[in-house]
């Protein structure tokens, strides 16, 4: 599969980011860190949204728009 170099400058940014965040929340929990709970709350809230674009750059790198990837349940 070919990609133009942007999307995959974009998509490696956004995986990298994530990557650094994710094991920021593992540092956290497996090395005993002892964080104040405003600093544990921004430190999920970087990696929540690291994690959105994240996707939102693979969705894009596979060619599928996030908005048909979105499901709506019904009673």
């Amino acid at each position: 599969m070919r990609v133009s170099e942007e999307l995959r400058s974009q998509y490696m940014a956004a995986y990298s980011t994530w990557i650094r965040q994710i094991e920021a929340v593992h540092n956290f929990f497996f090395d005993e860190n002892v964080l104040r709970p405003d600093k544990v709350k921004g430190l999920l809230n970087r990696e929540a949204n690291a994690k959105e674009k994240y996707d939102l750059a693979r969705l894009k790198l596979l060619g599928l728009d996030s908005d048909s990837t979105k499901h709506t349940t019904e009673d």
